[in-house]
């Protein structure tokens, strides 16, 4: 990759993540509930504003985590059809990808992809890194003949001497201050080169460069919802709107529950001012006999008051126009109704089952558990056939970088652990009488809820282990009851007397 081509990839790769910023932030921020608030007319007071700060909730957390709390990497099988324990101890393991693994599935729920990044390990070249990378900050370019391979990566960060790396880069209006410095790497399938930038003003200057030694990105998209362009789809997208519209009926929700949600009494016809014999408006009179005025100068009249209401008091008004009657409440439930079908229709859309509403279902048994949770389970699967393949590429290219044998294997299989909610007890009943029928014990133990390869192999060591003592023990015990045996005549017996 000569300088020219590097920093064409550099001025392209810098544009296209200002063009998705907005977005990208946006869905972010919906996920993470800093949503926008329901309509109101401008110039409400506070209590309305505050009102609408209340009534959002952040139901579209809860529908992103759902399928990614299922997806869940437990090991990895090689072309051979053996669990490769030795990758997964000495490679997957030391760089924490067990827990961080949902980081990148989460983040291609949310924004239709997540990114892995494979570099060498100079300090230890049998345990390569493999790095969790923020899709906000690296763009990887699809190729134009096929745009489900990258043709070229940039990743972009800053480095401030003075303070740890921080936020994003991106191009003249939205760098920060004259002091950041600001790093960006340009990658394709062979070299790398590093470019710094200076404050805003500043040129984009080529400081290094290398080779990475992979034979293609070290970056590895792990894309959902991808179309036949390669071009993947956010999930939460088509549920914004719908979150919306739930925070809405919440915000008027409040409002009647603040303002009509009780009985309200009404007097109509009621005239409060005091008059004398003539009619004429009576005023109130300091201690020195003068009107007393009020902010505008003008006199302030002598007000009856309507009493105090209570149910062992009677309210009695002058006049023979007054009236008294009640305006009745509203009544919250259809707001209520409302909300839950437009709640249920925001988690169908998403897939999520109604026991994650928690009032939905309750005291399920296992076969109806299992039905409520067909939509999810589905597209689980369906993720776990994205995320896998991103995972296995992932495990190809560390086994190139730490030069292991047989590093072109395209046959690597990702192990799933089985989250899916089941009934303990019925799962136990089917595992014994597999056992039972003959069925391999180590196959049965996979199928156990949070078996992993690790602890399957621990469990068989117990087993072997425990049929080794019981078969010592049955052999002293046999020893024990065999009769011994009966002693031999050597022709010494008659001698015994000489």
């Amino acid at each position: 990759m000569d300088d020219r081509t590097a920093r064409r990839y550099l001025d392209i790769g810098l544009e296209r993540l200002k063009q998705q910023l907005p977005q990208w932030q946006r869905r972010q921020e919906y996920f993470e509930g800093i949503q926008d608030d329901p309509f109101a007319p401008e110039g409400v007071n506070a209590e309305y504003a505050s009102l609408q700060k209340q009534s959002i909730a952040n139901w579209l957390g809860l529908a992103m985590k759902a399928p990614v709390q299922r997806m869940r990497a437990d090991g990895i099988m090689g072309g051979d059809g053996k669990v490769d324990l030795e990758m997964w101890r000495n490679v997957i393991q030391p760089n924490h990808i067990d827990a961080r693994q949902q980081i990148v599935f989460l983040q291609a729920q949310i924004h239709g992809r997540g990114i892995w990044s494979v570099s060498k390990n100079p300090a230890n070249p049998d345990r390569p890194k493999i790095s969790v990378e923020n899709s906000k900050r690296v763009w990887i370019e699809p190729d134009p003949e096929d745009p489900f391979t990258g043709k070229f990566a940039i990743k972009t960060f800053s480095e401030d001497p003075d303070r740890s790396p921080s936020s994003l880069v991106l191009p003249s209006s939205l760098m920060a201050s004259y002091e950041t410095l600001w790093v960006t790497y340009v990658y394709d399938a062979t070299d790398w080169k590093r470019f710094e930038r200076r404050g805003l003003n500043g040129e984009w200057t080529m400081t290094r460069e290398g080779q990475h030694g992979l034979g293609e990105l070290p970056f590895v998209a792990c894309d959902f919802n991808v179309d036949a362009d390669g071009i993947p789809r956010s999930a939460i997208e088509p549920l914004m709107p719908q979150q919306d519209a739930v925070n809405t009926i919440r915000f008027n929700t409040l409002l009647a529950m603040q303002f009509s949600a009780f009985r309200q009494r009404v007097f109509s016809g009621y005239d409060p001012v005091m008059r004398d014999a003539q009619g004429n408006v009576l005023v109130k009179r300091d201690e020195n006999g003068s009107p007393i005025l009020d902010a505008n100068g003008h006199e302030q009249p002598m007000l009856r008051s309507p009493g105090r209401i209570g149910v062992d008091r009677a309210l009695v008004f002058p006049g023979v126009d007054t009236k008294v009657y009640d305006l009745d409440e509203s009544n919250l439930q259809n707001y209520i109704s409302v909300y839950d079908t437009f709640l249920t229709s925001l988690f169908a859309t998403g897939q999520v089952p109604p026991q994650y509403l928690l009032t939905r279902m309750a005291n399920l048994s296992g076969d109806a558990l299992t039905g409520a949770e067909s939509t999810l389970k589905s597209l689980v699967a369906e993720m776990k056939r994205a995320g896998g393949e991103s995972l296995e590429t992932v495990v190809r290219l560390a086994n190139i970088a730490r030069g292991k044998e047989g590093k072109d294997d395209y046959s690597i299989e990702i192990i799933w652990g089985d989250t899916e909610a089941k009934s303990f007890s019925q799962i136990i009943d089917g595992v014994v009488k597999l056992i039972g029928a003959g069925f391999p014990k180590q196959a049965a133990f996979e199928m156990l809820p949070d078996a992993t390869p690790p602890k399957v192999d621990g469990w068989m060591t117990l087993v072997d282990k425990e049929r080794t003592q019981q078969n010592e023990v049955a052999m002293a015990a046999m020893a024990a009851l065999t009769p011994a045996p009966e002693p031999t005549d050597d022709g010494n017996a008659a001698n015994d007397g000489g």
